[in-house]
């Protein structure tokens, strides 16, 4: 990356996922942005009973927030964890667990590729949410699924984000499109920065476009991508 010291001068970048990236603000901050957190989807965990861990062989967790929503039951004894992606691993094993498999790339797509030989035929349960897809049970694995959070639309958010122009967007999931698009939001006027490929594609099925998107789904290289093409301007 190129490394201009103030390569985001005069740029607000607006992070819109559940949780608040501090890395990847400061890292905004440092190369002379603003960093803007306008939410457009907030989670809340289901109080269920919780599934018989020891009845599976490997935990699968495809995103931050399902790890966050497990840690909170300080469950011993769990089987096997894969994960994907670094900051859902890290939330993890922030709180005690292992981690024995993430995929070379963070996506549910490539873990579907790799994980079957990691797995070596073991009973899996995939712990998501409830608007998750269902990429990882069509795995050839036996999966159960526990839906450990629900997903809703930040509509207030998403109206106020709506009115603004000439900022860059990142948007981490399919469903922080459908509360922009929900509310109004148009494509004219703004960068466009998305995180992974499914929500690349529910960009463009919504219309739009795609200015910036890494090759490793984190929030501090989409930042890292939006900083180099201000490099190349």
């Amino acid at each position: 990356m190129c490394k201009n010291e103030r390569s985001l001068e005069g740029r607000t970048i607006v992070f819109t996922g559940s949780n608040f990236p501090e890395e990847a603000a400061g890292e905004i901050e440092e190369l002379g942005g603003k960093a803007l957190y306008l939410p457009l989807i907030e989670t809340s965990v289901r109080q269920t009973d919780k599934p018989d861990f020891n009845a599976y062989g490997w935990l699968i967790f495809t995103s931050r927030t399902s790890a966050e929503a497990f840690c909170q039951l300080h469950a011993d004894n769990v089987p096997n964890i894969a994960a994907v992606g670094e900051k859902t691993a890290e939330v993890l094993e922030n709180n005690g667990y292992r981690v024995d498999f993430i995929p070379s790339i963070y996506s549910a797509d490539r873990f579907v590729e790799e994980f079957p030989a990691v797995a070596n035929g073991a009973k899996c349960l995939f712990i998501k949410g409830a608007l998750a897809k269902n990429t990882i049970s069509s795995m050839p694995l036996p999966v159960d699924e526990w839906i450990i959070y629900d997903t809703n639309l930040k509509l207030d958010n998403a109206e106020e984000l709506s009115q603004m122009k000439h900022q860059t967007i990142i948007f981490a999931s399919p469903s922080a499109v459908s509360a922009y698009r929900k509310a109004g939001g148009d494509w004219n006027d703004i960068e466009v920065a998305a995180i992974g490929h499914v929500t690349e594609k529910a960009i463009k099925d919504a219309g739009g476009h795609i200015d910036f998107i890494p090759a490793t789904y984190t929030y501090l290289d989409v930042v890292n991508e939006i900083a180099k093409g201000r490099c190349n301007e």
